[in-house]
């Protein structure tokens, strides 16, 4: 009786065995599917991100600029809400020689395409005389500005850079900043 019992219930664990390991293969492809599934979902969210990290990169603010030997810094950009005015304050370096830079054609547009005049009698004179390696701090004001916008989409001017051992030898470029953020005050 021992036997048959012991038997019987070999046989059963035996035949109960047989359906759980079909089960468990049924559910590891079910499984497996679903690694598939989320590996392509996750290649799409990669594709995405790095769709979406370049978009960013188009908006990133441009506050440092090499050109023709010299850098620039923007250091701060100011709103004044009563004057109505933006102050852009930026340092200027030379980086090889001696020279004197004449600074001119300022232009601020906003993200709504406004342009504002710059203002001369605010702004430092656009003459300083570089030293290598020594920044210069330079302050350019426009005035007239309508709303309070946030961000400036381009700042740009004009450079003449004339060494001070021969000023025949001189070299223009233009300075462009982007997106640039205005703190009011």
């Amino acid at each position: 009786m021992k036997k048959i019992s012991l038997l019987s219930l070999f046989i059963m664990s035996s035949f109960v065995y047989s359906q759980t390991n079909n089960e468990l293969k049924a559910e590891i492809e079910n499984i497996k599917k679903e690694i598939t599934e989320l590996k392509s979902e996750i290649q799409s969210v990669k594709t995405q991100n790095i769709f979406l990290k370049k978009s960013l990169d188009i908006n990133t603010p441009v506050l440092e600029l090499k050109n023709n030997n010299n850098e620039y810094r923007i250091t701060k950009v100011i709103g004044n809400k009563k004057e109505k005015s933006i102050s852009i304050n930026f340092l200027i370096e030379a980086k090889n020689e001696n020279k004197t830079s004449n600074l001119g054609d300022f232009s601020l547009v906003d993200l709504n395409g406004n342009v504002y005049e710059f203002d001369v009698y605010k702004s430092t004179p656009p003459y300083p005389k570089l030293s290598v390696n020594v920044p210069i701090n330079f302050k350019a004001t426009f005035k007239d500005i309508n709303e309070e916008t946030k961000i400036i989409k381009l700042f740009k001017f004009r450079t003449r850079n004339e060494p001070e051992n021969n000023a025949l030898n001189f070299s223009s470029s233009l300075q462009e900043f982007r997106d640039l953020n205005v703190v009011w005050e």
